[in-house]
Order: C-alpha cells, then structure tokens, then sequence
C-alpha cells in the first residue's frame, strides 16, 4: 500500500515550477552552444534573450521570493541558517553572474571572433552548473523543511509575493520583448508533436527492446511530475507499475497512453515537458534500430 502524497503550499509549486522554466533555458543554452558555431552576431541572439530573462524575472523576483520563505524558515526553525546563509550567498553571486554574462554575450555578439565564442562559452557552463547545482539543493533541503515548518500566514504571505509581478515569459501574457522566445519554444513544441504522430502509437512496441532507456525516460518524467500536484505524482507511480507489471506490451502502451492524456489535462506547460521525455525516450530506443538495419 502506497503512502498518502503529501500537498504542496501553492508557493512550492510555483517556485519549483519556476525551477523547471529555467532548467528549461538552461537545456537549450546547452543545445544552442553545441549547434552552433557563434560566427554571426545573429546566432547569440536566443542565449542573450534567455540570459536577459534569467536576470529581469529569476533574479529579480523569484531569489527574492525565496529570500523570504528563508526569512521564516529560519524563524521556525533555527538550525536552518547555515544553509539559509548559504542560499542567499548564492543569490546573490547569480545575480551578478547573470548580469556579467549578459555583458559577455553582447560583446561576443559584437566580436564574433573564436576566442570570444570560446570564453563566453566557458562561461555559460559554468552559469549553468552552478544555477542547477543551487536548484537541486533548495528543492532537497529548504523546500521540504519549509513544507514541514512554515505556517499558513507564512505561506500567503510568500503567495502574495509571488503575486504580484507576472511572469514576462511563462505567465498568463507574454512580454513584447520576450515574443520571440515564446515563438521559439512554441515552434519547438509543434514539430515535437508532428514528429511524435508521424511515428504513431503502434510503433511504440519497438520500445520495449531499450528496457534501459525506457527506465531512463520513466525516471526523468517522475522527476518532473514531482514538482506538480500530488495527483501528478500518484498517477506516475501507477503508471510505472502497470508498465513493469508483466501483464505485456499491449498494457504497458495502454498505461503510457493513458498517462500522457493525464498529463496532457494539466496545462500547457507540463505536456510539453512531458512530450520532451516522451520523444527523446523514444529517440533514444529507435536510434539503435535504425542503425542495426543501415
């Protein structure tokens, strides 16, 4: 029998939604500096946009937000501060580091030249590092603690902090200066889907010979879904036993199915983290198939 799923304050979710938004920018800085050669001033524009975001939005409203869940943590439980301590140092080094690699990125741009593509690049991985190094120690220590200690006046007042700067990039209305970027991620999303129904259903039981990157691709959409509602998370455990519960392929498809339209319900946002998984799962199963009748 499995344990009740604890609820999260509104305020946990949306931060740890936020965390998934900037994994989301961090991803495709990471892909931006593979595929690209940053030859032309044209090919920084989408990581000077992302890095702009993360400094106008993450810095300035979401480490504040933060700030002050650690303010009452701290008050609630006084052992605490060490790591508060630690987290606010964070903050606000990122901060700077996001404005310095904005500046970094604008003078690439102007110099194209390999040495300044080189240097920026250094610095965006080491950015990247460190942003998800930050991420994953809020969401492992602070965030449970505040979960466990906070209490419900603490709680809307974290809220009514949240509420009251709108996301320019993943809120309600995209900003103007961030249109181009929305267009991007919302253009990806439409071949991720077109691709997934041209590959259709019915050839997912070629999945069932990558069993390793099928775990893989279960264990990164569990990932996920554990910064969403409690209902999320239940459902993904029942998915992943019905898919290993041995009744055959045509369940554990059904299962999958099944669990993508679940997620799909949620909003706009979780189904295309969840297609992601979903398609670089099934990328990773049908690359060696492919490449065993070439």
């Amino acid at each position: 029998m499995t344990s009740p799923a604890i609820k999260l304050p509104g305020a946990v979710v949306t931060l740890q939604d936020e965390h998934r938004y900037m994994n989301l920018l961090l991803v495709t800085l990471e892909e931006q500096l593979e595929t690209s050669d940053l030859s032309a001033p044209e090919e920084y524009f989408l990581m000077q946009d992302i890095v702009r975001y993360l400094h106008e939005y993450p810095d300035a409203v979401h480490h504040p937000t933060e700030d002050l869940l650690f303010d009452k943590l701290v008050r609630r439980k006084p052992d605490a501060r060490k790591d508060v301590a630690r987290l606010r140092r964070d903050h606000d080094k990122l901060r700077v580091n996001t404005a310095e690699l904005l500046q970094s990125l604008d003078k690439a741009a102007a110099e194209h030249t390999p040495e300044s593509a080189e240097s920026v690049g250094v610095e965006l991985n080491e950015y990247i590092r460190r942003l998800r190094r930050h991420m994953r120690f809020e969401e492992t220590h602070l965030f449970p603690s505040a979960v466990q200690c906070l209490a419900h006046k603490d709680w809307q007042a974290i809220e009514t902090r949240l509420s009251t700067v709108e996301d320019p990039l993943f809120g309600k209305a995209v900003a103007s200066d961030y249109r181009v970027l929305y267009e991007y991620f919302a253009n990806r999303a439409n071949t991720l889907s077109r691709g997934a129904t041209r590959i259709g259903f019915l050839q997912l039981d070629s999945m069932i010979v990558g069993a390793d990157a099928i775990e893989t691709g279960i264990a990164e959409m569990i990932e996920m879904l554990q910064r969403h509602t409690a209902s999320l998370v239940q459902e993904s455990r029942d998915t992943v036993r019905k898919t290993f519960s041995g009744d055959g392929f045509g369940s554990a498809l059904v299962a999958q199915g099944s669990f993508v339209g679940f997620v799909g319900k949620k909003g706009v946002h979780v189904g295309l983290d969840a297609a992601g998984i979903y398609l670089r799962t099934l990328k990773n199963v049908i690359r060696p198939l492919w490449n065993s009748r070439s």
